[in-house]
C-alpha cells in the first residue's frame, strides 16, 4: 500500500506504519500499476483522482470530512459568483487540493498577501483547517479594506480550534510549556506559536529532546499536544518531565 504523503505528521507514527508495510510517494505518476494508492487526511485535487484512474490505482480515499467542508466551501464561492480567496499556507496539501477542486482562487496567508486580490471585488473567504486563529482577524481586516464586501466560511477544524484555545488556557497556569508533536505538522506549530507568545515554549517530537536545563526548581510544567500526537508519546514526555 502506497500513501500520497504522510498519513500523520508524526515521525514515530510513521515509522510503526513503514514496518507494517506502507510506504509513501508523492507523485501518483511514479506508484506502481494496479497499486492501492491512500490519500491522506489532507486530501488530493482531481488530478490526483485522474492520473490514479489512468495508472489503473486502486484509491483509498481517506480525505478528513472536516477538510471536504472546505473544499466544498470553496467550490460553493466560486459557483456563487464571489471571487475566492483561501487563507492558508500554500505549502500544505490540504490548501493544494482545495484551490485544485475549487480551479480558481488567490492564496492570502498573510496581511500583506491581500495586496494579490483585486480591489472592489465581493470575496468569498475560506479557511485552511489547521490554520492558527490568532492570524485570521488581521488577514480578514485586510482583505475587507479592499473589497465591496467579504464572505466568510470558518472552516477551521473545532478540534484543532480547541487545542490552540486550551493551549492559550494553559499558559495561565503553567511557567513553561512543553508541547509534543511531529515538525512537520501545522496544528502543532501552531499550538506551540500559540503558546510561545505567553510562556517558554519547547517543541519536541520525542521524549529524548527535552533537557532538564529548561526548568528551574519549582517551575510549572504544561504540557500540549497537537492532533496527530500519538497517546504513548505525550504519556512518555510527561513520566520524564514529572522525573525532574
Amino acid at each position: 500500500m502506497v500513501a500520497l504523503g504522510s498519513i500523520v505528521h508524526n515521525p514515530q507514527a510513521q515509522e510503526r506504519l513503514a514496518v507494517r508495510g506502507l510506504t509513501v510517494e508523492r507523485d501518483p505518476a511514479r506508484v506502481a500499476a494496479g497499486a492501492r494508492l491512500v490519500v491522506t487526511a489532507h486530501g488530493a485535487p482531481p488530478a490526483v483522482f485522474e492520473e490514479a484512474a489512468r495508472r489503473g490505482l486502486e484509491v483509498v480515499d481517506t480525505t478528513c470530512p472536516l477538510v471536504r467542508r472546505v473544499q466544498e466551501a470553496a467550490i460553493a464561492v466560486r459557483d456563487s459568483g464571489r471571487t475566492l480567496v483561501v487563507v492558508g499556507h500554500g505549502d500544505h496539501p490540504e490548501v493544494r487540493g482545495v484551490l485544485g477542486w475549487a480551479g480558481c482562487g488567490h492564496l492570502v496567508p498573510t496581511p500583506e498577501d491581500a495586496a494579490s486580490v483585486p480591489e472592489g471585488r465581493h470575496l468569498g473567504v475560506v479557511v485552511q483547517s489547521t490554520f492558527p486563529g490568532a492570524h485570521l482577524p488581521p488577514i480578514l481586516a485586510a482583505l475587507e479594506a479592499r473589497a465591496l464586501s467579504v464572505e466568510v466560511h470558518d472552516t477551521r477544524c473545532p478540534v484543532v480550534t480547541r487545542r490552540q484555545r486550551d493551549g492559550g488556557h494553559l499558559v495561565e497556569e503553567a511557567d513553561v510549556i512543553v508541547v509534543v508533536g511531529g515538525r512537520s505538522s501545522a496544528n502543532t506549530r501552531a499550538l506551540a506559536e500559540t503558546c510561545a507568545a505567553r510562556r517558554p515554549t519547547y517543541h519536541v517530537e520525542t521524549p529524548d529532546e527535552v533537557r532538564r536545563e529548561w526548568f528551574s526548581p519549582g517551575q510549572r510544567i504544561g504540557i500540549a499536544s497537537g492532533t496527530s500526537t500519538p497517546d504513548w508519546l505525550v504519556d512518555a514526555v510527561d513520566q520524564l518531565c514529572r522525573s525532574f
